[in-house]
Formats: C-alpha cells, sequence, structure tokens
C-alpha cells in the first residue's frame, strides 16, 4: 500500500531528510491541489510534495487527460521555489524526465528513453507523463513551480484501448515494484540529483534522426529532429531549413 507514512520511512533508509508531504486517498489532481496551496501560502519557501493513490481528474499537456487508476500508479507533484528569474518549463520538464527515469531504474531492471519533451517510455510505449506548471511574480521570478509525474506501476494501470501505446514497470519487467520505495526514490532524486541533465537527457531519447509531425495550438508540420540543444530546444529541419522548438508537441512518423 501507497502511504505517507511509508515514503517517509523509505526516505530516512535512502538518507534523505522528508519533506512536507501532502497525501491523498484520491483527489481530482495533486498538481490542482499544489498550485492552489502556493497560492494560499505565499510565504513558503520549502518543497513540498503532494502525492495520491488515486486522481480522478489527472491532467496533461494540452488539456489531455491523464487516467489515474486507484492503487496503480504513483500520481506526484512537486512544489518547489526556483531561485533563477525567469520560467523555463521545457528544462524544468527535461531535468525531471531524466530524475523520473533515474529513480525508476534504481529500483527495476530496465532502460527508460525519453520522447521530447515531457514522456517517459520503455518497450517502445509509454510509461510515465510529466506536467510542470507555475506562476511569475510582478518582478518576473519564479513564484513557484509545481512538476506533476504520473507514472504507471502495475500492469492494471493499462487498460485493454490504451494497451498498444501506454505499458507500466510490471508489464515490461514482471516487477511489481512497492509504490512507497519508489515514490521515495522519485523525491529524493527530483529534489537532490545534481548530474549532468542535458547529457543524460541526451542519451535516453530516441527521436534524433527522426521524422515527425510537430503540433503547436495554430499549426501542424512534418519536419526531421536533428539534434536537442543544451537548454533542451528541438533542433529540427523543416523545408531545408533548420530551427529550434521550445513548446510543442512531437509524434513520430511510422
Amino acid at each position: 500500500m501507497l502511504s505517507k507514512e511509508k515514503i517517509i520511512e523509505e526516505l530516512k533508509n535512502l538518507g534523505t531528510m522528508p519533506p512536507e508531504i501532502i497525501f491523498y486517498e484520491s483527489i481530482d489532481s495533486t498538481n490542482t491541489r499544489a498550485k492552489e496551496w502556493a497560492k494560499q501560502n505565499p510565504d513558503n519557501h520549502s518543497p513540498i510534495v503532494f502525492i495520491a493513490n488515486e486522481q480522478t481528474a489527472g491532467r496533461g499537456r494540452r488539456g489531455r487527460s491523464f487516467v489515474s487508476e486507484g492503487g496503480a500508479g504513483i500520481y506526484i507533484s512537486i512544489l518547489t521555489y526556483p531561485e533563477e528569474s525567469g520560467a523555463d518549463a521545457t528544462a524544468t520538464t527535461a531535468r525531471a524526465a531524466v530524475t523520473l527515469a533515474k529513480a525508476t531504474e534504481s529500483l527495476s531492471d530496465c532502460d527508460i528513453k525519453i520522447k521530447w519533451v515531457n514522456d517517459l517510455y520503455l518497450g517502445g510505449k509509454k510509461l510515465a507523463g510529466i506536467l510542470t506548471e507555475g506562476e511569475m511574480d510582478k518582478d518576473g521570478k519564479i513564484a513557484y513551480q509545481v512538476v506533476g509525474m504520473g507514472i504507471n506501476v502495475y500492469k492494471k494501470a493499462i487498460s485493454d484501448e490504451i494497451s498498444d501505446i501506454a505499458t507500466s514497470i510490471e508489464g515490461e519487467t514482471g516487477i511489481g515494484i512497492d509504490r512507497s520505495k519508489l515514490a521515495a526514490a522519485i523525491i529524493k532524486y527530483h529534489l537532490n540529483y545534481k548530474g549532468d541533465f542535458y547529457t543524460e537527457y541526451k542519451s535516453r531519447s530516441f527521436i534524433i534522426g527522426k521524422r515527425v509531425t510537430v503540433m503547436k495550438l495554430s499549426e501542424s508540420y512534418e519536419a526531421k529532429v536533428v539534434d536537442i540543444d543544451s537548454d533542451f530546444s528541438l533542433i529540427i529541419e523543416r523545408d531545408g531549413k533548420q530551427e529550434r522548438l521550445f513548446t510543442g508537441e512531437i509524434s513520430i512518423k511510422i
């Protein structure tokens, strides 16, 4: 069972001081609760973790829903207060993808890949998604930032309708990971990992050299992925010219 007490115990076993944790048996969205809490407590500057056994209105990018069945995955949002001025959701999301992958691999024998910018893949199927949200203050500094992560842990997280495009840790490895241990590892890596995020992120990418469809709010078009820059923007080639993407979404052409 996933529980606040067990997560705290596992964090201590990992030698990590537990941050404040707010646990829900069932909630609409941990990101929604984290943003609401940040607005209601403007004087707080310490990281806070919001985690649920089940979400009834989990959200992904571009307003999509994120299936969050009870007892099947981990649905976690980490509220932080970055010190740098200017908000860079792309870089924050990329760093979260790296730490989520490493935390998962620390407890299972798997090789996780990343699809720019926010999806983790295992065995060629989607394993996890990340949604970064936040607000700026009047001085242009980040008032707060929320990184929401949803990862499919057990087979029951995957319905027949999505089994051709999504997977779980258990489904790919046969390992039934203790969710409290995984939650503790995610918190530890997210708050403390200091590695080379760019090199790690790029080494996990499987889209470089691929033909993709780029989707933005007002248009979609085909392009070839050339590289990922050090600021985590995507370098693509379109009609013989290179350009960089900081926002948007891609799908790989078959």
